[in-house]
């Protein structure tokens, strides 16, 4: 069976007043039927500005090299028709924040059925049914949500599964979930993030689940990546990744989730321990060190870290990273943390 999705040596430019520059590079995956892949880094890693690439939505100044191909088709250079096409149809996102991404002035049940009306050339009636239908699966049943509600009626999550449903009414092949719970409290969540995998997996739609959170991916995806000043640097099935965490940096990420297990015994001198961060941030675009750009971050790093770009090699089957010092199963966080 083809992949349904393949990008390769995918780099965008930005064109900015003191000049273009690069904001991803080198950006390679894959993706087949009905898979699951989580995109995973800080604010400012790539993540969203990969999914914007795949979706033909950059800014009009920004410019691509490299190959995105989607169910055979390479969509890098595609006229904007064929993109419309493709969009809504067999391409889907869900999108941040929800009152951003809806229309304030129609209904939910207008926009639930906009997609249909367009891509299928249904009959109003028709097209109707269908958001009924659509909304009714994402736990919003028309009983007690009807049609003719405004999105400001409506609560985040619940505006958020009308989006949802909007990206599902055509049943696209391809969903991609940008930080989908953004603007939504811990338990609304949960919810809205088992929701979008169960859909996911009920209509055998691929998943592109992008986040900060390696929670968040864990739960809902059968690959990671893992992006850091736009490059991947560590890749492979969940199951693989989560187990060893070669990457500092992945390290790093999963040390700052707080976790449930922390309890009351496990105080000293009557305080709880701290939530990890990761020291420094994310380097600016325009001035990212030569070598590895989180090497002023890592304590491991060395003169060859701050020389040479690290290739993302093998650290066990189906599991890659981009270190020259790949950390054990059994260092905890020690890889994390500034030089001085």
């Amino acid at each position: 069976m083809s992949d349904l999705l393949v990008v390769e040596g995918l780099a965008v430019e930005l064109a900015t007043p003191t000049g273009p520059i690069e904001v991803l590079s080198g950006v390679d995956l894959t993706l087949g039927s009905g898979d699951s892949l989580g995109l995973v880094g800080e604010s400012g890693c790539g993540k969203s500005m990969t999914a914007l690439a795949i979706m033909g939505l950059l800014p009009a100044e920004a410019r691509l090299r490299g190959r995105i191909v989607f169910e055979g088709q390479d969509l890098v250079g595609a006229a904007e028709d064929v993109l419309c096409r493709l969009r809504g149809r067999r391409l889907a996102m869900v999108f941040q924040e929800p009152m951003t991404a809806l229309n304030p002035v129609k209904t939910i049940g207008h926009q639930v059925a906009e997609g249909p009306r367009l891509h299928f050339n249904l009959s109003r009636a028709a097209a109707t049914d269908r958001a009924r239908a659509t909304l009714d699966r994402v736990g919003l049943p028309v009983a007690r949500f009807p049609l003719d509600l405004y999105p400001h009626q409506l609560s985040g999550g619940q505006r958020q599964r009308v989006v949802l449903a909007i990206a599902l009414a055509c049943e696209p092949a391809l969903l991609i979930a940008d930080e989908p719970t953004t603007a939504l409290d811990v338990t609304t969540q949960a919810r809205i993030l088992a929701l979008i995998a169960e859909l996911a997996e009920d209509l055998g739609t691929a998943l592109i689940m992008v986040s900060h959170d390696l929670g968040v991916v864990a739960e809902t995806t059968g690959r990671t990546m893992v992006m850091y000043a736009g490059r991947i640097v560590e890749a492979g099935t969940t199951t693989a990744v989560f187990e060893r965490l070669a990457h500092p940096y992945s390290r790093g990420l999963f040390a700052a989730i707080p976790r449930s297990d922390v309890s009351a015994a496990d105080a000293v001198d009557g305080r709880r321990p701290r939530l990890h961060s990761i020291p420094g941030q994310v380097p600016d675009p325009r001035a990212r060190p030569p070598g590895c750009a989180f090497a002023p971050r890592c304590h491991l790093a060395d003169v060859r870290c701050r020389g040479q770009l690290p290739a993302l090699g093998e650290v066990s089957a189906d599991h890659l990273a981009a270190c020259f010092h790949p950390v054990g199963p059994d260092q905890g966080t020690s890889g994390i943390g500034g030089d001085g």
